[in-house]
């Protein structure tokens, strides 16, 4: 075999290797072990989850119906200032530890829950607030949202939560909306000064 051919089969057998080796496949590490399947290059919204990414960034917040998860229910933020509670905390506002604990029911890792938590408290103030969700949310809409980081991490935390398929779906969108919304609910009466 002349060195042309075989240089030519070589990379030929590259690219097939690197083209069959999925995203989603685990391939074995040296040593034995199995490497987990690694998450999708760039996570995308399905078109009705930007169609609810796009109604965050207009101030409304659409959640999952009550208990059964069937029906979507859609609040629009009022665009005013959150009232103060005791200690100087925003009514609605989920505190850092709280957010950091719904993150994690979602499957967040350590790095993911530092990244959306600071991402999202955009005033640095240790609460995450209804209008800063809403815009956190928004970012993960449009072609801009595949290169920025923030927004990502987002993506990857609700498809995670959902069937991990790299996009996320209206449903996925809306059960981290609802568990937020519900751990605003909780706020008020959980949090005393």
């Amino acid at each position: 075999m002349s060195p042309l051919i075989s240089g030519l089969a070589s990379v030929a057998s590259m690219i097939f290797n690197a083209a069959s080796s999925g995203a989603g496949k685990a391939s074995a590490r040296r040593g034995g072990e199995a490497a987990s399947p690694e998450p999708s290059a760039v996570l995308t919204l399905s078109p009705e989850a930007q169609t609810l990414a796009g109604m965050a960034g207009q101030g409304a917040l659409a959640t999952q119906g009550q208990l059964s998860g069937t029906g979507m229910t859609v609040g629009r933020s009022s665009g005013q200032a959150t009232a103060a509670l005791p200690g100087g905390r925003a009514a609605g506002a989920v505190s850092k530890d709280d957010f950091q604990a719904l993150l994690t029911r979602f499957g967040a890792t350590e790095d993911q829950k530092q990244q959306l938590t600071a991402g999202f408290d955009a005033d640095k103030d240790g609460v995450i607030t209804h209008d800063e969700f809403l815009k956190g949310l928004a970012r993960t809409k449009g072609q801009q949202a595949g290169s920025d980081p923030f927004a990502q991490a987002v993506l990857q935390v609700m498809d995670r939560a959902g069937n991990a398929d790299g996009t996320v779906a209206k449903d996925e969108f809306a059960a981290l909306t609802s568990a937020f919304a519900l751990a605003e609910r909780r706020a008020p009466s959980t949090r005393t000064a």
